[in-house]
């Protein structure tokens, strides 16, 4: 089984233990979500030193292996800010477009705005969806992207008949 699909499994599983935790007795709900914050800060703490230890280059290498990364986003430990990873992965969103540019305008409040500029022909219809993967894939820990200078798509006119008995 590969790596990915045993964190995925592991993540399902912690999900349906706190679901199950939410249905017990209050008491015990308590305790547990306490052991369960002192564990958080615990490993948080030693993420954090091991990061100090290594220095910014051995945390730019551990960022590239998907669970460890995953576990410096958690942590707020990530050595490359979300500008930075987002900008990284609409070059590569950019590279398959026709001379339209994709780039960061900013973030603000948690929500990375993307600028588009299309140069030339229209931008593909597909590349809003490609955006916000990019964006999601790169910065998990954004509530989102809203994409600017994209046409919006033409709403379909319903075309209505004019009642019979409405004809003079």
């Amino acid at each position: 089984m590969s790596e990915t699909a045993d964190v995925d499994a592991t993540v399902a599983r912690i999900e349906s233990l706190v679901e199950q935790l939410g249905e017990a007795d209050p008491r015990v709900r308590q305790l547990a979500e306490e052991a369960i914050r002192l564990l958080m800060q615990l490993y948080g703490a030693g993420l954090a030193r091991a990061i100090e230890i290594l220095g910014r280059e051995q945390a730019l290498r551990l960022t590239e292996d998907k669970l460890v990364g995953s576990l410096l986003l958690l942590y707020g430990l990530h050595p490359v800010e979300a500008s930075e990873r987002i900008a990284a992965a609409l070059r590569s969103v950019e590279r398959r477009l026709a001379g339209h540019r994709v780039y960061v305008a900013g973030i603000t409040e948690g929500v990375a705005r993307i600028r588009v500029e299309v140069n030339g022909g229209p931008a593909p219809a597909t590349l809003a969806g490609a955006i916000e993967r990019a964006v999601a894939e790169a910065a998990p820990d954004l509530a989102g992207a809203e994409i600017e200078g994209l046409p919006q798509a033409a709403t379909a006119l319903v075309q209505i008949a004019p009642a019979k008995w409405l004809e003079v």
